[in-house]
């Protein structure tokens, strides 16, 4: 018998992620091969024209040490100032190519990151902050871009730079190349280790980051709760304490990097010191010209420059190794609600029902928020859904417009199951308002086109006026075309819901889910928001979440609904005889 494998260690699982991290950096940037391969190019002839500087330099120094010949000093001038012209132009060539390509690339990820977190179901967002997912398309792969522009494709060049500066020293003598060989072990081992420790405060701190951005952004959407308790304060103090956090971890990571650069440059200095005096030894014992060891000293220095950046890019992998693990993490998340393999087809249904329908949600998943609830709609019903608060009305709303799926049973529309259909031809067949309506910043007429994004406007103009919002909308500094604010802030709530009526009668579904929150309007507001509900409820299949008598009396079917399952069902009349659940909500006024 087997034994079972050996689980990895943490510093193998965590080299297990770099690996992985890096290879997906390199599929990233893999659309952008050509691009990157001039760059490439042009950065081996940058270093190898830098390699040869310091041995013209040298043939400049002998030809007026030696030789005493200003022709050759001369010529050797000028061949070093064109070789600076020449590393200049490849130098911009390089450096263009890899942050444009770098700007797409992010550009790429951040699309794909975006779109992927859209097609995420809501139950994923009950357990994520929104402040924390803005900080991943922002920092993260802000973070990411830096390697991407830099980081990367310097290292290979400097280790191109290390590598012919090394031939070169041990071609002009071998025994000195030794000697400045003799820093490089111990700068090794501290990369390493320092490298690990920059990882994981790297990582601690990209945490902190979008913690620090969820207190702000929280901050800022609740501006009118937070300024109307007064608590202005306690949220500077809040995001105050956040961003200190973010603060302390960095300097920690500055005195760590202080730490590094300070050894590093210690040990290259110390080999430097060696390679100065044994060369002079070399020099007074004419076993060097004053060329050769300015050669020497220059490839000393080019050398010593690759190894600083090379361990500089080695603690910035280290600490983008984070980044690209949770950003890997966020598009490796599946939905939980996605399109079938084979979708069916769909065309503008009429109907819907539930059948011995149980869901639980994640957060409370032993306690049924529906159970097996039975329900059916014909076309032109409108059933209306009331009971106590936590019934389970919006959740039997959610599932017909597949934002959860049940763990048992079926929702169906015109008798095909919803989990065998696209989720966009679900979603656009059946027009939404809910209590918690969004409004989004932008003009009245963006909003609106939400509904019918090719929308005329006379087209807009027409469901304005059906939705009885075309008056206060003409009202308005620039009528269609006036800016809204934050979730519509510039409206009242008799306003933004009547828009949002107009943005589904824009869209023209057959099926309607609504709903009909006008408790806190005025009495004129009410009238036209319910005017504007019976005119999107002509001719439409309708779910709808009673909140109003009036509503219930219109309705063909009443569904009371407590604790998950359905308790009553009839017209109103048939309740109110029953003398039940139905009639005891009717007397202490939940319908009233």
């Amino acid at each position: 018998m087997n034994a079972p494998p050996t689980p990895p260690t943490a510093a193998a699982a965590d080299l297990d992620h770099r690996r992985t991290g890096f290879g997906w950096l390199a599929g990233l940037a893999a659309p952008y091969a050509g691009r990157l391969a001039i760059a490439f190019l042009s950065m081996l002839l940058t270093g190898a024209a830098g390699l040869l500087v310091p041995r013209f330099a040298g043939q400049a120094v002998d030809a007026v040490l030696v030789e005493r010949s200003v022709a050759g000093l001369r010529g050797w001038i000028v061949t070093l100032v064109g070789l600076y012209v020449a590393v200049a132009i490849l130098d911009y060539l390089e450096a263009y190519l890899l942050r444009s390509t770098a700007a797409r690339v992010l550009r790429d990820l951040r699309a794909r990151l975006h779109g992927h977190l859209l097609t995420l179901s809501p139950a994923f967002y009950e357990r994520e902050r929104v402040g924390e997912l803005v900080s991943r398309l922002s920092a993260d792969i802000g973070t990411i871009g830096e390697v991407l522009t830099g980081s990367i494709v310097g290292a290979a060049q400097q280790g191109f730079v290390l590598a012919g500066a090394l031939v070169l020293m041990i071609w002009i003598h071998p025994w000195l190349t030794g000697v400045m060989l003799l820093a490089i072990p111990p700068i090794a081992v501290a990369a390493v280790l320092f490298g690990t420790r920059f990882a994981r405060l790297s990582k601690e701190r990209q945490d902190l980051v979008a913690r620090s951005t969820v207190a702000a952004e929280e901050s800022l959407a609740g501006i009118r709760t937070v300024q109307a308790f007064g608590r202005e304060g306690m949220e500077r103090e809040r995001y105050g304490r956040a961003i200190d956090a973010v603060l302390s971890l960095s300097l920690r990571l500055a005195h760590l990097w202080g730490a590094y650069q300070a050894l590093v440059s210690m040990l290259a200095f110390t080999a430097g010191t060696l390679v100065i005096w044994y060369g002079a030894s070399l020099l007074l014992a004419d076993e060097l010209t004053p060329g050769e060891l300015t050669s020497f000293m220059l490839y000393t220095g080019s050398a010593g420059a690759a190894i600083a950046s090379l361990t500089h890019v080695w603690g910035s992998l280290e600490g983008v190794a984070g980044s690209t693990r949770r950003v890997r993490d966020l598009l490796a998340t599946a939905p939980l609600v996605a399109d079938p393999p084979a979708p069916r087809a769909l065309v503008a249904p009429r109907s819907f029902a539930f059948e011995e329908v149980t869901f639980a949600y994640a957060s409370n998943p032993t306690v049924p928020a529906l159970d097996h609830v039975t329900l059916a709609a014909r076309p032109g019903d409108v059933i209306a859904l009331v009971g106590p608060s936590g019934g389970g009305k919006t959740t039997l709303a959610s599932l017909l417009v597949r934002f959860y799926d049940p763990q048992r049973g079926t929702v169906c529309v015109d008798g095909i199951d919803v989990r065998t259909l696209r989720l966009a031809d679900l979603r656009g067949a059946i027009g939404t308002v809910t209590q918690d309506l969004f409004l989004f910043g932008g003009t009245v007429a963006e909003n609106l086109r939400y509904g019918k994004p090719a929308a005329t406007p006379d087209e807009l103009r027409a469901a304005a006026a059906a939705a009885h919002a075309l008056d206060f909308i003409e009202a308005l500094p620039e009528r269609f075309e006036t800016i809204l604010g934050e979730r519509g802030v510039r409206l009242s709530t008799g306003q933004r819901q009547r828009l949002a009526i107009a943005r589904v009668l824009l869209a023209d579904p057959s099926i309607v889910v609504l709903d009909e929150a006008t408790s806190a309007l005025d009495a004129e507001s009410e009238h036209a928001v319910n005017s504007a509900f019976e005119r999107l409820l002509e001719g439409r299949t309708t779910l709808v979440i009673a909140h109003r008598l009036a509503t219930v009396r219109r309705a063909t079917t009443v569904v009371v609904l407590d604790a998950g399952r359905i308790v009553e069902q009839g017209t109103h009349d048939e309740l109110l005889a029953a003398n039940g659940t139905y009639r005891r909500l009717c007397s202490l006024q939940m319908l009233v």
